[in-house]
């Protein structure tokens, strides 16, 4: 790692922290999506665990923002990395979005879908990851961060064709048009993760860029 002072290395672990809260949301997420196989009785505690990382999530956003502005970084960095962070808290979210659609609508994922749809979530949850290790990276070394931000859009793409290939299989079939409705804004929703990990990646390449001029 780069030499930092005091208030940078609180703010890099900071950093981290809020990318642990952010996993978190996304694992309490899958968590629910698997329970969906199991039955609908753990639907309300596992959506609310969700809610509860997401908020711990905003906190610690919130808290390393506060840090900034005690003066750590050089003003031009110290920008790009705050919007780094909100990109990042966008995921938790997106993971949030998806528990809520499952709870709030009383959503039943019919049996033919749900390995399809975990597969689509697990495919975003990989997206993240690469995205976290590009994240930790920035601090590290930015050659390696620029290997993982090609991970991530691999990753994504995959990401992509799986999620046409469910809606497909979503319109494909026999359920009713408002049931096809609410699955497809589940999917959509459980895609974005990916699409928000792929932006927040974008960002950091910028913030490369700007690290080696």
């Amino acid at each position: 790692m780069n030499f930092f002072g005091k208030k940078e290395l609180k703010i890099i672990e900071l950093f981290q922290e809020h990318l642990d809260c952010v996993e978190q949301t996304i694992l309490k997420m899958l968590e629910l999506l698997r329970s969906v196989k199991e039955g609908e009785d753990r639907v309300i505690p596992l959506t609310n665990e969700v809610r509860e990382h997401e908020t711990q999530a905003d906190e610690k956003r919130r808290e390393m923002e506060a840090e900034m502005y005690l003066g750590a970084f050089l003003p031009n960095f110290r920008g790009d990395l705050l919007g780094i962070v909100e990109s990042m808290d966008k995921i938790a979210n997106r993971a949030e979005d998806v528990a809520n659609v499952i709870e709030l609508q009383n959503l039943h994922v019919p049996d033919f879908l749900i390995e399809d749809v975990i597969e689509l979530a697990d495919l975003s949850y990989q997206t993240f990851q690469a995205a976290k290790q590009t994240a930790i990276l920035l601090f590290e070394d930015l050659d390696k961060a620029n290997e993982t931000i090609i991970q991530v859009g691999e990753i994504e793409h995959k990401n992509d064709e799986k999620e046409r290939d469910l809606v497909r299989k979503i319109f494909s079939s026999n359920l009713e048009l408002a049931h096809k409705r609410q699955m497809k804004e589940l999917v959509e929703k459980i895609a974005n993760i990916a699409d928000r990990s792929e932006n927040a990646t974008d960002r950091i390449q910028i913030v490369i860029f700007k690290r080696r001029v």
